[in-house]
């Protein structure tokens, strides 16, 4: 997982502090990354695992205590090719612990979901203001 994880730190810009008390972070990822390794040979689209991962390291950086429990809601509406400005907007949802995650590709949506952690510390957030 450490390779997934590389592709996308080295695929993300900085993360830019929502009025909301969420996070915006902008990836593009090259046709060469690994995210894209066998999904799919001669197409290559980024998997619905890896999108997920993207808003899970964007809250670990945000949260230095935010570890990922479950999924509980998750849509994914089209699929995502390299070479594509994804912006990753995260919100608070209406209860503690819970993260709504929206993946946008332009002016289209291509994911929505959820992440629940079990625990974080709002107040040691060590991403920019």
């Amino acid at each position: 997982m450490s390779i997934m994880r590389n592709a996308v730190r080295a695929a993300s810009c900085r993360i830019e502090q929502l009025p909301d008390g969420g996070w915006s972070r902008h990836f593009c990822f090259a046709n060469d990354s690994a995210v894209f390794s066998g999904h799919f040979p001669g197409r290559p689209v980024l998997p619905a695992v890896v999108q997920i991962l993207l808003a899970q390291i964007t809250l670990e950086d945000c949260l230095p205590a935010f570890v990922l429990a479950r999924v509980p809601q998750a849509k994914f509406f089209m699929p995502v090719g390299p070479h594509t400005d994804i912006v990753l907007h995260i919100s608070p949802g209406r209860k503690p612990f819970l993260w709504v995650c929206v993946l946008s590709c332009g002016e289209a949506v291509a994911a929505r979901f959820q992440l629940e952690g079990d625990v974080y510390e709002a107040a040691s957030s060590s991403c920019p203001s």
